[in-house]
């Protein structure tokens, strides 16, 4: 591959000037070796408007040297600067703001940019998907669905990723399980039904600028059409319902790198406009990076008493004062992996993106450092020139990349221990559990701020006939058993609680928080 990485990320022809240089900087070893390389891209990028903006400048020059007039030389080269600098600046002005939003702020939409050339990255990656699953470019790519249901009997395989809608700005989970405000449904004249999947559409000639066409021919023959759009040359389709989600539609939502990878456009209703004729008109979101919202999901497939692991790999940077151990790592230690590390930044570039990189990743990392899961994180530690937006890799570094994800496979296999990670989690659950119940134990007897007793409201009002009222059976076992819980909660305040004793730490919380 490591002939191949660069050729996988082809730009648009009209941004491929700031592509090339976007390359330049990626390849430079110093700050000013880096200037001037991104001067000559973006030179060789621009040329013709160069040429143009330097022309009046070298008019002078020319008509300076004629008479060897020095400062007029000069003149003319400082005009011939100006104007050149002007030039290659404007056309910089409208790829950024109208080329690359075109584009859907991204680089590369990850097909192939013209038949003669070679694979895209999604083109590849939907390739290598179905290789692995045995499948040939004519039959249908692998869907999620096919992971759960597998046709061979074999245990199914549970297959979560992470995608942002900025538009909406909050993660969603895929496949998307989403239950509100479904859209109308119908027939269409389909020889049988075919599902849609929740409030979200796609347009057919957006996703055929970021898909492989046979992904698109499949997406059409299975997803159900959207009729209700007004623009009459589009077509609109339902989004496929889990069990026809192809992995690498999925993929390719997740791994919309800002920037450099284009977004990936769909489109909903949105019900909290005021007017009908507002609410029933498709609105455009665009899905970017799942890295955005949790660059860490290692909370997918976790259960608060886990009956089987689930591991993650960690990136970290490298630091020769603190990576001691190799480049690959795994916790040992009880309380190994609970620290996190100081990284510094330098200068204000460094200092901005510190401060979005620790408002999107400060759960995550906290998260690592909580026992239960920092035991089941490997490390694996990469240097400036490894991974990353380093997409001109060489096959060697590729390999070595390849080889410490291997290492960090074999280390959790060898090295993990499962009785001490469920045990972990055990005395965590159970001093949290306690602490909860106590607190509903204080809200069932009433505050000493001297607020109502929970205990009290529910008696006054548990029969309301306003929103969510219950039926009397499940009325009644919603007082049974809060009075149960809370009853609990009051029995363990007795001596000798669980959290007094030795409990892992750091501490942790527990509370209600929305499913992305």
């Amino acid at each position: 591959m490591g002939s191949n990485l660069l050729s996988l990320f082809q730009p648009t022809p009209a941004l491929k000037p700031l592509f090339d240089i976007f390359l330049s900087a990626l390849r430079s070893k110093t700050p000013i070796g880096g200037v001037a390389a991104i001067i000559f891209a973006a030179i060789r990028g621009f040329w013709g408007a160069a040429l143009l903006g330097a022309l009046l400048g070298l008019f002078i020059v020319a008509i300076a040297g004629a008479f060897r007039d020095y400062f007029g030389i000069a003149f003319g080269l400082l005009i011939g600067f100006i104007g050149l600098t002007a030039a290659i600046g404007w056309q910089l002005v409208k790829l950024v703001k109208v080329d690359l939003v075109t584009a859907d702020f991204g680089l590369c939409p990850g097909i192939r940019q013209s038949p003669s050339s070679p694979e895209g990255f999604t083109d590849w990656l939907a390739r290598l998907i179905d290789e692995a699953a045995g499948r040939a470019p004519a039959d249908k790519p692998l869907t999620f669905g096919d992971l759960a249901n597998r046709p061979d009997g074999k245990p199914s395989i549970e297959l979560a990723m992470m995608t942002t809608s900025l538009m909406e700005k909050r993660p969603y989970t895929l496949p998307m399980e989403h239950h509100g405000h479904p859209l109308p449904m119908e027939d269409h004249g389909h020889p049988s039904p075919k599902e849609d999947h929740g409030r979200f559409i796609f347009e057919k000639s957006e996703w055929a600028k970021l898909f492989p066409e046979r992904i698109i021919n499949y997406l059409i023959a299975e997803c159900r059409p959207y009729s209700e759009a007004s623009e009459e040359s589009a077509e609109y389709y339902h989004f496929p319902s889990p069990s026809r989600l192809p992995l690498v539609v999925g993929a390719r939502m997740s791994l919309s790198f800002p920037g450099l990878i284009s977004a990936v456009p769909l489109w909903r209703h949105d019900f909290t406009l005021a007017t009908e004729d507002e609410k029933n008109k498709l609105r455009r979101c665009l899905f970017s990076d799942g890295g955005l919202s949790s660059n860490f999901p290692i909370h997918f497939f976790d259960r608060m008493l886990p009956g089987r692991p689930t591991f993650a790999i960690s990136l970290d940077e490298y630091d020769e004062k603190r990576n001691q151990h190799g480049s690959v790592w795994l916790p040992k230690s009880a309380g190994s992996g609970v620290e996190i590390p100081v990284i510094p930044f330098q200068g204000v570039i460094g200092f901005l993106m510190r401060l979005v990189d620790s408002a999107k990743d400060w759960q995550d990392n906290l998260q690592g450092t909580l026992p239960g899961y920092r035991e089941r994180i490997a490390h694996v530690v990469l240097k400036p020139e490894e991974g990353g937006l380093n997409l001109a890799m060489d096959q060697k570094t590729i390999e070595r990349l390849a080889s410490y994800g291997q290492e960090a496979g074999e280390i959790l296999r060898d090295e993990f221990d499962l009785d001490q990670h469920r045990w972990r989690r055990f005395l965590v659950a159970m001093a949290r559990m306690e602490e909860t119940l106590d607190d509903i134990a204080k809200a069932y007897d009433g505050g000493q701020d001297g607020s109502e007793a929970f205990a009290k409201f529910l008696d006054r009002y548990a029969n309301h006939k306003g929103s969510y009222s219950q039926s009397a059976a499940i009325l009644n076992l919603l007082l049974v058993r809060g009075q149960e819980l809370a009853s609990r909660g009051a029995d363990w305040r007795a001596p000798a609680r669980i959290r007094d004793g030795h409990i892992p730490r750091p501490p942790t919380d527990l509370r209600i928080s929305p499913k992305p």
